[in-house]
């Protein structure tokens, strides 16, 4: 059952009138198969709008019927079915480093997901402190590439627009790109987004049982592309693990 089926189910007579009246829809008092047809058939109505009209009581009643946990206040409870219906909105981090020092980012990816869709990546790279690298034979990246590009603390302040608004970030191997994070912010006197992380190697074992659970072996097993290594490609495959789990492929 979609959201909005499910909302228009727990309307009663008084909420369907008193709505189609509001859209200067036809409001019959007599036939409420009617009322409910007329909103279901006007696309532009959201289910956002509809659950704006309803009680606790009859939020939780939606809840139930969309197999959604109804346990908690209204706003919570709209917000986990709006969530279901349209995912979250989140977005997949990948950082490369030049060192076995998390402060070495020397390129960093962002792919922002939104209902269920990827709608923006951005990527750069980044001088890190030091001029020495360990992980070229890695990821390809050496000084001569990143000499002339912006520091961390040059750059992020520009790349923290594209996580307003989301529910969390997502990473292969979370607690690696976390401490890259926290590691460069702290030294570019910067303060680290207050955001949770969610792990798609804990996500893919969870939901396929995947070992071992390498970003390749992850991307082979469900068929998305991947240039390991590369921060564009791995955050991108990341965002595609997190919408497969949300059922989307």
């Amino acid at each position: 059952m979609r959201l909005k089926h499910a909302v228009i189910a727990a309307l009663d007579r008084e909420l369907l009138i008193r709505i189609c009246r509001d859209l200067g829809l036809p409001a019959d008092p007599h036939n409420d198969a009617a009322m409910a047809e007329g909103l279901t058939r006007q696309a532009g109505i959201s289910e956002e709008y509809l659950l704006d009209y309803l009680n606790e009581k009859q939020v939780k009643t939606v809840c139930e019927k969309y197999g959604v946990a109804a346990v908690g206040r209204r706003g919570k409870l709209i917000k986990a079915l709006l969530q279901k219906e349209y995912g979250p909105t989140f977005v997949a981090i990948d950082f490369e480093t030049a060192d076995y020092s998390p402060d070495s980012a020397c390129a960093v990816a962002l792919v922002r997901v939104e209902n269920h869709a990827i709608v923006h990546r951005a990527f750069s790279l980044i001088r890190p402190p030091r001029r020495k690298f360990v992980f070229t034979y890695l990821h390809g990246i050496s000084w001569e590439d990143v000499a002339n590009q912006p520091t961390f603390g040059e750059l992020w302040p520009e790349l923290q627009p594209v996580m307003d608004g989301v529910d969390f970030l997502a990473a292969h191997n979370a607690s690696f790109d976390r401490s890259v994070l926290r590691r460069c912010c702290d030294a570019a006197g910067l303060d680290p987004p207050g955001l949770p992380f969610r792990c798609t190697v804990e996500l893919a074992r969870k939901t396929w049982k995947i070992y071992p659970t390498k970003l390749p072996h992850v991307c082979r097993y469900l068929g998305i592309p991947l240039n390991h290594h590369e921060a564009a490609s791995d955050a991108e495959a990341c965002a595609r693990i997190v919408l497969a789990v949300h059922g989307v492929r």
